[in-house]
């Protein structure tokens, strides 16, 4: 009998495993029984699969051993979730909406205006302030007086020039002085008056023109010597003297800044 055609023959026989299929006796669910051949004639058990089995016709015992059960290959939940902190990105990392920004003069510090420019603008506003207050003090002295110069005459008692009862007329040296010292005390007054402003971060106004009339009639009263105001007094009058303080006012608000 041929040996190829015998399967017990061929179980029986010590031929190497590498030169022909090992036959294993196996029984179908029908309860036929028959032979599987495994293994190849060429290369290891690695190579080939244990066994050649019709898919139609089960699984061998062996091969129902070595599968691996579902549950065995399926990981726990838990196992394969992520925890929270692990997916969620940094606080940093996440979208956030704009925030509104500031207008840019309140994202930077203000900073003050330079000096030169606050004296150029002082110069400026007390051109105007002497030429307002200089024009109304003449106007009162020539309807109390009669001269325009003699509000002059009583400026310059401030600084102790002309005695205590000065000319109603033109002096070479009194009225020059009193037109001086009214020029030199106003452009330093708007020198002064601008830098309040820029501390204040405001500009002029009629408010701000006010406290600078205030102001000017303060320092006549309390700090000049009483025979100035003794004098405007008696040349210009009480009404004129008082729109002494209202020009200074006027002109104070409504000086040009530029």
């Amino acid at each position: 009998m041929d040996n190829r055609t015998n399967p017990e023959h061929a179980a029986g026989t010590s031929e190497p495993e590498h030169q022909g299929p090992r036959p294993v006796p196996y029984t179908y669910h029908d309860g036929r029984e028959d032979y599987l051949h495994v293994g190849r004639q060429g290369g290891t058990e690695t190579d080939q699969p244990e066994a050649l089995i019709p898919p139609s016709q089960g699984t061998s015992p062996r091969v129902q051993a070595a599968a691996v059960p579902p549950e065995a290959t399926a990981l726990p939940p838990e196992a394969t979730a992520l925890p929270p902190e692990a997916t969620a990105l940094p606080p940093e990392a996440m979208p956030q909406a704009p925030r509104p920004t500031a207008p840019a003069a309140e994202q930077r510090p203000r900073q003050g205006t330079p000096m030169r420019e606050i004296v150029t603008r002082g110069l400026r506003t007390g051109a105007v302030m002497t030429a307002a207050t200089m024009c109304t003090m003449m106007a009162a002295s020539t309807l109390k007086r009669g001269s325009p110069w003699a509000s002059m005459n009583a400026m310059a008692t401030a600084v102790g020039v002309g005695g205590r009862r000065v000319s109603d007329r033109f002096d070479p040296v009194v009225t020059p002085v009193g037109i001086a010292t009214l020029a030199g005390g106003l452009l330093a007054w708007g020198i002064g008056y601008e830098k309040a402003l820029d501390a204040a971060g405001r500009r002029g106004d009629a408010l701000t023109g006010a406290l600078s009339a205030f102001s000017g009639f303060l320092l006549d009263e309390l700090v000049l010597p009483d025979r100035l105001m003794k004098n405007f007094r008696d040349k210009m009058g009480v009404l004129g003297t008082f729109s002494k303080y209202v020009a200074l006012g006027v002109a104070s608000g409504a000086a040009p800044r530029r």
